[in-house]
């Protein structure tokens, strides 16, 4: 981790800097667990903490040039440094550091020093002939840079609580960006602006962009280096085929660039195509990993767990389960203490989840420092386009682009045609008041790219981080983005339609099954109750503990209805509110972050979050134990879920299943006896041979039924009744 002070205006950092440094250096202490340093100047001084994985023995940082006059501090891995370091014949790297050739290079080429890099990497450079401060992110910022301006000083740093260890910056939630966050509202629509850094006077540096300050006058600069690019002509663009093998060279090259280091590396395997890709290619490569999955009652139940350890045997490597009991709901101050360090109101119980595993793997690994994932690799190759296009086929996943995009830039006398369910009936350049009309899918592109920032990599890397590990993309390489976004015109419905252009490049490593397997969405689909569940078990734990708290901050009032608030989380506890949860989640996790900013809380430390999972072999019985029982037995004790029902249409005496006061499923009687004998039986206190028994009928008659009802939450199991497999 990293952090630092600059002094503007032809001031002197004063006497006080060094304490400064070392608040800064304790507060990332997470970050980089191997070494820290200091460099303390007049004009910019530096913190530092290591996690070293490349030149273990000789990388320390901050990094000087030749003749002292640039200094550099970076997180992060240059992965082809060795082939850039041949493109600058005068340059003699001192230590063992990836990141030196980042010196040799900004003295070459300037502020163009990054555009060939390939890598993960933040960086603050300090040219003391220009009297300038450079920070630079890699083209997704995988790594993170903020900085502020407090008085006649720039503040830096690799997380938030970094610049708030500054007296002179502002310890506030900026209320109003945030709740205009698409993300907190769930509105529909592409948001393409600037990365949202929840507090104000807070700034972040972009993916592919190179911020210089003028030391002199405060002047900031921004420099974009890259951005998705856009379709080919058709004329200059390969064939479909030469895609695929275009995209399967580069995706083994940047794993191969993943693997780049000198200690144990993991890879956390979720069951799904793109980890399942990494781990295939690592071990064609010469390095199996070791894999990880996270086991609850939704991945279990949609076969998540199960394919990822199908995968693992195929491949001969390891794979360790981290099982989350289904009765387990973090405390609040395990919540809050989950929270600071992701520094996001979007923290919900993927994060929650995916930092259970991160303790688990490091637990059972020590020197584990970095772990490959497969995160980003629906966002350009379209991930989404099944989900989008709600079961239509490419011309509706279209169709849907343009009613987001135009949404941004509609005419507002126009703006109730977009409220039709129907086909839009005008065009997009009528809707625009623009005659070049609205490219709905270079717009869902760049939405794509700031979620990638907002979302995937801001969570991946302070969840690795948590742990004293470095988050790893080989997906997020961006000659794989260049390539996914140059589909022509022509080519995006075979190549890009549920990523076909991906998934068609990993055929020769993967088994057909895991290759063609459709993706399960975390929080949404048939098992996306249990994580539903969560969130309102946290919410409403404790007396609404965490709601009490976030409303008695200073600020909250002004603009979040509390009676509103805590009437939702009770109807939503008691089944009876439509909404989804991670609404008042996220407003209540932008309250915590104001009321725990302003208290000045204590840095993170992997302690303060409560490790509820267990660390299990990936065995379906271990797994099922772990959890407290997912899988249907004989002796499973079976309940009806909150807001769940069974009961009797008098009128014309059909069986109903109702869900949040709505009736779902009818139950014709004469079609199937049993289960409806089954259903009136359940009572919360049988068993399945029980429940059988009394509707004397045999199991076969109704397990297909029964997984149905467990797996969308109609049924559960009573996870402290649960008996032993039969």
């Amino acid at each position: 981790g990293l952090g630092g002070v600059a002094a503007l205006g032809g001031s002197s950092l004063p006497r006080t800097t060094r304490p400064l440094l070392e608040r800064m250096l304790a507060t990332v202490e997470h970050r980089g667990p191997d070494d820290v340093n200091l460099r303390l100047d007049d004009v910019v001084s530096l913190a530092f903490t290591r996690l070293s994985l490349v030149g273990v023995d000789s990388g320390n940082q901050p990094l000087v040039g030749p003749d002292e006059q640039v200094v550099l501090i970076a997180n992060g891995e240059v992965y082809n440094h060795k082939e850039l370091e041949r493109t600058l014949p005068g340059f003699r790297p001192r230590t063992k550091s990836d990141c030196e050739v980042l010196i040799g290079l900004y003295e070459e080429h300037g502020l163009d020093f990054v555009d060939g890099v390939r890598g993960i990497f933040a960086l603050a450079l300090h040219d003391k002939r220009r009297n300038r401060l450079v920070l630079a992110t890699d083209p997704f910022a995988c790594k993170p840079m903020f900085y502020a301006f407090a008085g006649d000083q720039v503040v830096f740093g690799s997380e938030i609580k970094v610049l708030f260890d500054h007296p002179g910056v502002p310890r506030e939630v900026d209320w109003v960006g945030g709740l205009a966050e698409q993300g907190l509202s769930n509105f529909s629509a592409m948001s393409t602006g600037e990365v949202n850094t929840w507090f104000r006077g807070i700034h972040k540096v972009a993916g592919g962009t190179v911020v210089t300050i003028d030391l002199a006058t405060g002047r900031t600069d921004v420099h974009r280096y890259w951005q998705p690019g856009g379709p080919l002509a058709e004329a200059d663009a390969p064939s479909a085929a030469e895609y695929v093998t275009r995209y399967r060279e580069l995706l083994w090259s940047s794993v191969e660039d993943s693997l780049m280091a000198e200690v144990e590396l993991g890879l956390f395997l979720s069951g799904g195509v793109d980890s399942a890709a990494i781990a295939a290619i690592a071990a064609k490569l010469g390095q199996p990993l070791h894999t990880f999955t996270v086991a609850t009652q939704a991945t279990v139940l949609n076969g998540d767990v199960g394919h990822a350890r199908q995968v693992a045997e195929h491949l001969g490597i390891p794979n360790t389960v981290a099982a989350l009991p289904s009765d387990a709901v973090p405390s609040p101050e395990d919540w809050k203490g989950l929270l600071w360090l992701m520094e996001t109101p979007l923290t919900g119980p993927e994060q929650y989840y995916k930092y259970s595993l991160y303790r688990v793997a490091k637990a059972l690994r020590p020197g584990m420092k970095a772990t490959l994932l497969g995160s980003g690799a629906d966002e350009f190759n379209g991930g989404y386009s099944d989900l989008l296009s709600m079961g239509g086929g490419w011309a509706r996943f279209e169709a849907n682009l343009d009613r987001l995009a135009v949404a941004r830039v509609v005419r507002p006398e126009f703006a109730p045609w977009l409220t039709q369910k129907a086909p839009l009936l005008l065009t997009l350049p009528a809707l625009a008041d623009d005659p070049r009309g609205v490219d709905s899918y270079a717009d869902f592109l760049k939405w794509k790219w700031r979620d990638v920032q907002q979302y995937n990599c801001w969570h991946e890397d302070r969840n690795a981080a948590g742990s004293g590990v470095e988050a790893r993309v080989p997906f997020l390489d961006r000659r794989l983005v260049d390539l996914s976004t140059s589909v022509p015109l022509s080519l995006r419905e075979q190549l890009l339609w549920d990523k076909r252009m991906a998934r068609e490049a990993v055929l020769d490593v993967l088994p057909e099954p895991v290759v063609r397997r459709e993706k399960k969405p975390f929080f949404n689909g048939r098992t996306a109750h249990f994580a539903h569940r969560l969130v309102v078990d946290a919410l409403a734990r404790d007396g609404m503990a965490l709601v009490e708290e976030a409303l008695a901050g200073p600020r909250m009032a002004e603009y979040v209805d509390g009676d509103a608030l805590r009437r939702t989380v009770a109807a939503l506890k008691a089944g009876r509110s439509p909404l989804h949860p991670q609404i008042p989640l996220r407003v209540v996790n932008l309250g915590l972050l104001d009321v725990l900013a302003r208290g000045g809380r204590e840095p993170f430390r992997p302690e303060q979050v409560t490790l509820l999972a267990k660390s299990v072999e990936a065995d379906r019985d271990a797994v099922d134990e772990a959890l407290g029982g997912v899988e249907v037995r004989p002796s499973s004790v079976i309940a009806f879920g909150p807001g769940a029902r069974f009961a009797r249409d008098e009128a014309d005496g059909t069986w109903l299943l109702i869900k949040d006061l709505a009736v779902t499923h009818t139950v014709d009687e004469a079609l199937a006896p049993g289960w409806v004998r089954f259903l009136r039986a359940v009572d919360g206190t049988r068993t399945v041979a029980e429940l059988v028994e009394a509707a004397g009928i045999e199991l076969d008659e109704v397990a297909e039924y029964l997984d149905l009802c467990v797996e969308t939450g109609y049924l559960v199991l009573r996870p402290s009744l649960v008996g032993a497999a039969s």
